[in-house]
């Protein structure tokens, strides 16, 4: 938005409100680009709830309490992808306007964090005997699970971090749901032919191998290969990394390891139930994931403004906090209802589970904004701030475990810790 679009006059919205409405909202690029995403997300979310839906039901609470347990290993996993794509974004949000060295930094990354994937493999594979045991899986499926993640799964993230610093958002939220959507078809046909939770990670697998390759292509047609390639300073790309997997491990540990922690702890029919519940939650921060998408990129390029970006922030919150928070109460007041109509009868009993998971997720995700907002500025303090409290959050749920509805009261106090701690950070 431009300069004197940025300060709103009573007077005006007085005068002619739908006006001011058109000026200030459709025509915030925030916004608009948010909400390409936002859609992606939308139609790729309904993709992957589907998955899911169809994975409770078809798998039962037991099984589906094995796989969700593994589902969530999976997200930990890719707490290196989100680092990766949060480098990949910065960068390139950098270079965009230089097409030789935007081309050159995409191919090397990429190779390098193809390399770093397989070693990330290997350290898994060579683990998953000790994680068996810990999750009552066996080896050979949670092998599958790991496959589910690397050497594709990581190395995707840097061609979904170019898509986004270059601010190509219809190309990236189209493979979001391509993504989704052979994750879907292939489940759905495996699961069918009787491959139970095998062939749920297998569908990952696949997913993974087509969109990898086709984003690649799409970029390497896409990207300026003609002029000789400059080099570029990849010691500054590690540099970042650091913080950029300790933001992964923030946005993904608080909602996942709880997950892993109720398989451990309960038994097979409570950590179903808790699965149901914790899916359903993530709705409440996939659904306004568009705006933090699409406003990191925008504050990594304006480094040397603070006003504009903070301007982009408060908005970046106002969307959030409306998205999540229509979300949060509907949880709250008609729990049931979303449960059964979603899972079925058999999960009614988590009511208590998806109240308290709504709530907590809502502090969440408008403390991800900060988070998001602060990396793009290279400010690196509440990073580590949310890493400590998400460190924290573990420690608490691993000693107190009571209940699973404990487990929720403490991802609450978390959130809301970490959502005002943002706060200060921020006017600091």
């Amino acid at each position: 938005m431009s300069q004197d679009t940025d300060t709103l006059s009573v007077r005006q919205f007085a005068a002619d409100p739908v006006a001011v409405v058109r000026r200030y909202v459709l025509g915030d690029d925030l916004l608009q680009h948010g909400s390409v995403i936002a859609v992606a997300t939308v139609v790729s979310g309904a993709l992957n709830y589907a998955f899911q839906v169809f994975m409770g039901r078809a798998l039962g609470p037991e099984q589906y309490g094995v796989f969700g347990a593994l589902f969530a290993l999976f997200y930990i996993v890719n707490i290196f992808g989100r680092g990766i794509r949060f480098s990949a974004s910065r960068f390139t949000a950098e270079l965009v306007d230089d097409g030789p060295a935007l081309s050159a930094f995409h191919r090397e990354f990429l190779r390098q964090s193809t390399l770093f994937s397989i070693g990330i493999f290997v350290i898994l594979l060579a683990a998953a005997p000790l994680l068996s045991d810990f999750l009552d899986v066996s080896p050979t499926l949670l092998s599958l699970a790991i496959a589910g993640t690397a050497p594709f799964g990581l190395a995707l993230t840097v061609n979904f971090g170019t898509l986004q610093g270059i601010q190509w958002f219809t190309p990236l939220g189209g493979y979001k749901i391509l993504l989704a959507g052979v994750k879907l078809v292939a489940g759905v046909v495996l699961v069918v032919l009787g491959y139970g939770v095998f062939g749920a990670f297998t569908a990952l697998v696949l997913a993974s191998v087509v969109v990898y390759g086709a984003t690649t292509l799409h970029l390497r047609h896409r990207l300026n290969t003609s002029s000789p390639s400059p080099t570029f300073d990849y010691e500054r790309a590690y540099r970042y990394t650091l913080p950029a997997i300790l933001t992964g491990f923030c946005v993904t540990v608080p909602t996942t390891v709880d997950v892993i922690l109720a398989k451990h702890f309960f038994s097979s029919q409570l950590a179903g139930l808790y699965v149901s519940a914790s899916v359903l939650g993530k709705i409440l921060i996939f659904l306004p994931m568009g705006i933090s998408t699409a406003l990191f990129p925008k504050v990594s390029t304006r480094n040397g403004d603070e006003t504009a970006p903070t301007a982009l922030l408060w908005r970046a919150m106002l969307y959030t906090a409306t998205i999540a928070g229509l979300g949060a109460v509907t949880y709250w007041s008609f729990p049931e209802f979303v449960l059964t109509t979603f899972y079925g009868a058999a999960y009614s009993e988590a009511v208590p589970l998806l109240r308290w998971y709504g709530v907590s997720i809502l502090a969440f995700a408008l403390a991800s904004v900060f988070l998001n907002f602060e990396l793009a500025r290279s400010r690196k303090r509440f990073v580590y701030v949310f890493s400590l409290v998400s460190v924290a959050e573990i420690a608490l749920m691993w000693f107190f475990h009571a209940t699973p509805v404990q487990f929720l009261h403490i991802l609450l106090l978390g959130n809301t810790t970490l959502f005002a701690l943002g706060i200060l950070e921020v006017k600091s």
